[in-house]
């Protein structure tokens, strides 16, 4: 019984201290892409750039909305022990009804784009597509 609960608050220790001491190295990551839906720009798109944790909650890095053109770009960087698990999270409207909630769309960003001192680019999305892994996701 002692031994899962030590665990547990060693690994809470570790990642708060290492958010409050900054512990770990620093890590920096650029991402662009361009969105559409029926093949027009996806104006206003919210795009958020989070780095994935397995334990805790995921660090925000960055958000921006799509301009005129459908065109986002997001640089975010964060100091941590482990490498950085980025990933794009896509809150669209593109065919959905009034009443449901936005589809979100998760792009995960390889770890070779990480401290490169480029831009990584995730292309052109085709928001009227279906995407493996979608949701819907009220709260963002």
């Amino acid at each position: 019984m002692f031994l899962p609960i030590a665990i547990v608050v060693s690994a809470t220790i570790l990642c708060f201290s290492e958010a409050l001491l900054g512990i770990g190295r620093g890590q920096k990551i650029d991402v662009q892409g361009t969105l559409t839906c029926d093949g027009q720009p996806a104006t206003g798109v919210l795009v958020k750039l989070y780095d994935r944790n397995t334990f805790m909650w995921d660090n925000l890095l960055g958000k921006a909305n799509t301009n005129s053109n459908g065109y986002f770009d997001i640089s975010g960087k964060i100091n941590d022990i482990f490498k950085m698990d980025p990933t794009v999270n896509i809150y669209t409207r593109c065919h959905v009804g009034a009443v449901r909630c936005p589809r979100k769309i998760k792009i995960k960003v390889p770890h070779s784009a990480i401290n490169t001192g480029n831009t990584y680019s995730i292309g052109h999305i085709e928001l009227a597509n279906k995407y493996p892994g979608e949701t819907h996701d009220c709260i963002h």
